[in-house]
């Protein structure tokens, strides 16, 4: 099995849970244009095929990127694969755009793509940030909630999103006058694991965040399988075993849907083993690929 095919898969698999939750995909904004790129997108198109309106692609290589818009308007033709293949055919009706480094009105218009954005992947192993932090941590940057997902860089030195964004992600809000105007915070990053994030990840690392103020993704999936449970036992009542009034959770979602979302992966070894355990499952019902008996 392909591992680089197969790490940027599941690496989007995770990526795309908070995007689903999206309440507005209009717009998306991707850093790079390698099969981490490649991956991010084509499940955002399955996904929301209809709600996404312009994907902008920040690349060096111009040619790199053009290769990666046909593949995605052609997946099947890409993979080798002839129509016959095509069981759903996805409408798209999101326009394509490529910006490099050469451009004349390049910094105008990376401003632009990632103050647009309403979701931004960035899926380089860059050493420096991406764009400036005041793009997004200043009061114009503030006013739209974004879903920043930052699966490029995997190491202590290495830098895709600036430090101070994640920083403020993390910061207490404070009532004033203008709070109103900005779109909300969770008061935590989220992470694909703790404890890999804290070792690993540069921009964790580098904003100097502590252990409280990273959550991992699999503990928003417990609580909506806890919260599903206690709903199924409280019936109609609205209570719980105990009598009490079961709270919703209005605020998580909120900011889940719509306010300012940071996840950042590093990878992890089970995923692989269970997406490729699956897609093993999957290729032996369809006799697809070959197997080497007693290997």
């Amino acid at each position: 099995m392909n591992a680089e095919e197969l790490t940027a898969f599941r690496t989007a698999l995770a990526s795309v849970m908070i995007f689903k939750k999206r309440a507005s995909v209009h717009d998306i904004t991707v850093f790079g244009a390698g099969k981490q790129a490649y991956w991010h997108l084509r499940l955002a198109l399955l996904l929301r095929p209809d709600e996404v309106h312009h994907v902008n692609i920040i690349n060096r290589d111009f040619e790199r990127g053009t290769r990666m818009i046909r593949a995605l308007m052609n997946p099947m033709e890409d993979e080798g694969g002839s129509s016959a293949d095509v069981v759903v055919q996805v409408p798209r009706r999101a326009k394509f755009s490529l910006l490099t480094p050469g451009h004349h009105e390049y910094e105008r218009l990376l401003k632009e793509q990632v103050r647009k954005a309403g979701v931004i992947f960035l899926t380089t192993p860059s050493l420096t940030p991406l764009f400036p932090a005041e793009f997004l941590t200043s009061t114009e940057g503030r006013r739209k909630g974004r879903y920043i997902a930052a699966i490029g860089s995997y190491k202590p030195h290495m830098l895709e999103l600036h430090p101070d964004v994640l920083k403020q992600a993390v910061a207490p809000q404070h009532d004033h006058r203008h709070f109103h105007k900005h779109a909300p915070t969770g008061g935590a990053v989220l992470v694909d694991s703790v404890e890999a994030c804290l070792k690993e990840a540069g921009e964790v690392i580098q904003a100097g965040l502590k252990p409280e103020e990273v959550v991992e993704l699999g503990e928003l999936v417990m609580l909506k399988r806890d919260r599903e449970r206690r709903r199924a036992e409280a019936g109609e009542s609205g209570k719980g075993k105990d009598g009490m009034e079961l709270q919703g959770d209005g605020g998580l979602q909120e900011w889940l849907s719509k306010g300012n979302v940071i996840y950042k992966s590093v990878g992890l070894g089970l995923m692989d083993v269970i997406t490729g355990g699956e897609l093993v499952r999957i290729a032996d019902e369809r006799g697809v690929g070959t197997r080497v008996e007693g290997f």
